[in-house]
């Protein structure tokens, strides 16, 4: 399972890496609202859309990020999505990280390595050759799974047709029912309330009751998946959820994120005053509008206002930090090269979150400049190149 998000973070390396090649060469970006890929690529394929479907054959790896994604044609080696809804139907040869609110895994889809799924509903009707890591809301198991299934969620179904030929741990709020038509080689842990209580499936019982340990000698805990040695899911969290919220602004307004960025990258210091101000005082503000029966409105708007800054400052000041950073090499050509320059930054960022108190403050930074950089361009609002 380390090696499923190991993948993700190479993936997102990937992307990192390829702002410091003088040209992208080795991977075929797309960009726009909606982008479908059906030429086949040799190397790595890059999608950043709102809508994203990849019908193609790609020999390298495939990153796509979008509100929904569709991924019907054949990866050789590593995937990984960040959307809103994603749907596999195709094959991938090595391992599959999926992060998405909705994520369907139908019939027919193969992953011949592991597979990492963050989602609110989940739904696995194909083939995963590898280990399984879910954590979402609801997860179905309808397909195969030849390896072990860790799964924290609320609910665990399995349906007739669904086998796991290795260990199941499952944390969640349901106890987990093997329905007729259904089956489990290994041993099932359940976590759900607190006590790790162990059963064995379409097994022969002796050959298990050798004091409770795993006679397999490849069962991997929670803590050892979702805590692998890059330092937790904390920081692949902070990775894609910058990434995904960077490339969707950018794609939605160019303009204004050029112009936000630029404002920062040109006065830094002061976007941070100005951030930390508005991040203490408008709170208090709208504690006072709802003292009066009057100013509740006013307080409702402003705190809706507010979360919404909160949620794009931090990818806001990433843009700027980009440009500091690689101002060397100019200013930035293309959309493509925008990202690409973006993406570096936020690779970095993740790793400072490996290193006590730096992390933090780096990330509180980030945020006042945002915030500061964001009030400044909606009070001058000039015209400004997209890229």
């Amino acid at each position: 399972m380390v090696r499923g998000i190991r993948a993700a973070l190479a993936a997102l390396m990937v992307a990192g890496l390829a702002a410091m090649a003088p040209a992208p060469a080795d991977a075929a970006w797309y960009t726009g609202r909606n982008v479908t890929v059906d030429q086949a690529a040799d190397d790595t394929v890059i999608a950043l859309g709102r809508n994203v479907q990849l019908n193609s054959t790609v020999a390298g790896s495939a990153i796509l990020i979008s509100s929904t994604a569709t991924v019907s044609g054949t990866v050789a080696d590593s995937l990984i999505v960040v959307s809103g809804s994603t749907t596999l139907t195709g094959q991938v040869g090595g391992d599959v990280v999926l992060v998405a609110g909705n994520i369907d895994m139908q019939k027919g889809s193969v992953v011949s390595g592991d597979a990492t799924l963050l989602g609110g509903e989940v739904t696995l009707n194909g083939t995963v050759a590898g280990d399984v890591a879910v954590k979402g809301g609801e997860l179905t198991v309808a397909g195969t799974i030849m390896g072990d299934v860790d799964a924290t969620s609320g609910k665990l179904t399995l349906q007739p047709g669904a086998h796991i030929m290795g260990d199941v741990t499952f944390s969640g709020g349901h106890a987990l029912e093997l329905p007729a038509g259904a089956h489990i080689e290994g041993k099932v842990q359940y976590k759900g309330d607190g006590m790790e209580r162990h059963h064995h499936r379409d097994r022969d019982e002796d050959a298990d009751t050798d004091g409770g340990n795993d006679t397999r000698g490849h069962h991997h805990s929670g803590w050892h998946i979702w805590m692998p040695w890059f330092g937790g899911i904390g920081m692949i969290s902070f990775a894609v959820g910058m990434l995904l919220v960077g490339a969707v602004l950018y794609i939605l307004f160019p303009g204004a994120v050029t112009n936000v960025a630029a404002g920062i990258a040109g006065d830094p210091g002061p976007a941070a005053v100005k951030g930390l101000m508005l991040l203490v005082l408008v709170p208090l503000f709208s504690l006072f509008c709802l003292i009066t029966i009057i100013g509740i409105p006013v307080a409702l708007v402003l705190g809706f206002a507010y979360v919404l800054a909160l949620m794009v400052a931090m990818p806001l000041a990433g843009f700027a930090l980009a440009d500091m950073v690689t101002q060397r090499r100019g200013p930035p050509v293309s959309p493509g090269d925008r990202i690409r320059r973006y993406a570096l930054v936020v690779l970095i960022l993740a790793v400072l979150q490996l290193i006590p108190f730096v992390g933090g403050l780096v990330k509180f930074g980030l945020l006042m400049m945002g915030l500061g950089g964001l009030v400044s361009h909606l009070r001058r609002r000039g015209p400004v190149a997209a890229y």
